[in-house]
């Protein structure tokens, strides 16, 4: 089928050329092969940069050779450098090989001869053509280039650690998260001296089935990995093979790891909170029922006392009386320092300060500790006693523990004033001079978990003051100083509590 009766097609034509007449003959063959032109005649470099410049750009460039001021190779090399992909076809009157071949090499996608344009209308139509796959092509790279980036920025940004290992078992990739956890620097695990299942052995099945059989059915599963200092880290391990269709020696395992640490904390957190209520709740239940004994003792006690009795013996009865009253005391202090409160009141701070050096007396008295009570505020505040009772508990315990025999608490109360939120409060005080804390020990003191007690702490009780104070729109400070030859040691914390019927 000639071309002239193919569907016209609307082609916007940047004509280099001096001629008049010629580019009307160009353009008039151009109209009877198929082509509705709409041409734009240029005769000097500066004229066609404003062409290349405009909005509408033009389909394609012809070029003649030869021009006064201009030329085709000229505008080839005008074209090339402005980075635009537009088909360039070299016209001339008289086509020699050698012409044509250095014009091909410079660029140009075609060369056609003006006494003989029959080869321009196809060559015209094929470049177009193949200018819009290389359009499309271009496209595709670009939008395949920028969801790969999209991708990797996604990967680096989770917060699941990522680790693809080779055939062999090395580490080639792994996203930030997976550094973070484990330890490493890029360069460490992309070194290739560190295989996957060297990090977390548990991996070795999953491995060996990947490259076995190319696909792999297991479920995430909870295990632990190696972290470069050799500290293990409680994880969920989810696998993966990446190509299971490519030859063993080519498959790619791929690993997604989750911190557990937090969520294991958690757990034991909640296990041992609740252990503490229910050890609370059976001390409690404890001191209730020794009650009803001792007030069957304390009235017969009182019977005896009303008979005669020799000196000796009624001195020994004396001593029973102060012994039972404060077993007593202990009962009741133990009940009510157990009892929860469920909503918070205006609570003298003294009288808690009271029960918990009576519940601590025994301590107190065995190590021959002084405690020196500094009460210079009005003692209401608006709390939940029993949870402040618990902080004043936990801070002396560790001052008794921290002082040697004979050593000496002060307890201080005294106005305070929060000058970062503008409340009026009162600061609780309880300094020893005991042995102190060393700078390891200042930076996890508030670390739920970390004791320096061993087997007898639990390392909770710190973590617990400071969210009980901070429960109550309070803060808690400490400064330590630790003992050594010729210093002396010490430990002084300090927390606040406003007056204020706050929200708690």
């Amino acid at each position: 089928m000639p071309i002239a009766d193919l569907e016209s097609s609307p082609v916007r034509v940047l004509l280099v050329e001096d001629n008049a007449d010629d580019a009307a003959l160009l353009e008039r063959h151009l109209s009877r092969n198929g082509f509705v032109p709409k041409t734009m005649r240029v005769e000097t470099a500066a004229e066609m940069l404003d062409a290349l410049r405009a909005p509408d750009l033009p389909d394609v460039v012809l070029a003649d050779y030869n021009l006064p001021n201009f030329s085709g190779p000229a505008a080839l090399q005008l074209l090339k450098s402005s980075g635009l992909d537009l088909p360039f076809i070299m016209l001339s009157g008289a086509v020699s090989e050698e012409t044509a071949v250095s014009s091909m090499r410079a660029g140009a996608h075609d060369y056609v001869s003006k006494n003989n344009l029959t080869r321009l209308a196809p060559a015209i139509h094929r470049e177009l053509k193949d200018a819009s796959t290389r359009r499309n092509r271009l496209a595709a790279e670009l939008a395949l280039r920028a969801s790969e980036a999209r991708f990797h920025s996604l990967v680096e940004a989770m917060p699941l650690g990522l680790i693809i290992s080779d055939f062999a078992g090395h580490i080639t990739y792994a996203n930030h998260a997976a550094e973070r956890l484990l330890h490493y620097s890029e360069t460490g695990l992309l070194s290739g001296s560190i295989a996957l299942t060297s990090i977390c052995p548990a991996l070795t099945e999953a491995h060996t089935t990947a490259l076995a059989n190319g696909t792999i059915s297991t479920e995430p599963f909870e295990s632990v990995c190696t972290t470069r200092d050799g500290t293990p880290v409680e994880v969920l391990i989810g696998v993966a093979s990446l190509n299971p269709e490519d030859s063993s020696e080519k498959r790619q395992l791929a690993a997604f790891i989750a911190d557990l640490s937090l969520q294991k904390k958690s757990e034991e957190v909640l296990r041992r909170s609740e252990k503490l209520a229910v050890v609370g709740r059976l001390a409690s239940s404890i001191a209730h029922e020794i009650n009803n004994p001792l007030e069957a003792i304390t009235n017969c006690l009182y019977l005896i006392s009303q008979t005669s009795l020799p000196i000796e013996a009624r001195g020994y009865l004396d001593l029973a009386q102060k012994e039972l009253d404060r077993v007593t005391q202990i009962t009741v202090q133990t009940l009510r320092f157990h009892r929860a409160s469920t909503r918070p009141a205006h609570t003298d701070i003294h009288e808690l300060i009271g029960t918990v050096l009576s519940l601590l007396e025994s301590r107190l008295r065995h190590l021959r500790v002084e405690v020196v009570r500094q009460f210079r505020a009005d003692p209401l505040i608006f709390a939940h006693d029993g949870e402040i009772r618990q902080v004043l508990a936990n801070l002396i315990g560790n001052a008794i523990d921290a002082v040697s025999e004979g050593g000496r608490i002060i307890v201080r109360t005294s106005f305070a004033h929060d000058w970062k939120h503008g409340r009026e409060g009162i600061a609780i005080t309880v300094a020893d001079n005991g042995i102190g804390m060393d700078p390891a020990t200042h930076d996890r003191i508030f670390e739920p978990f970390f004791s320096t007690k061993g087997n007898t702490g639990t390392g909770l009780g710190l973590w617990i003051s400071h969210e009980i104070v901070s429960k109550h729109q309070g803060r808690i400070r400490f400064r330590s100083r630790q003992k050594s030859l010729g210093t002396r040691g010490g430990t002084v914390f300090r927390f606040f509590i406003p007056v204020r019927e706050e929200s708690l």
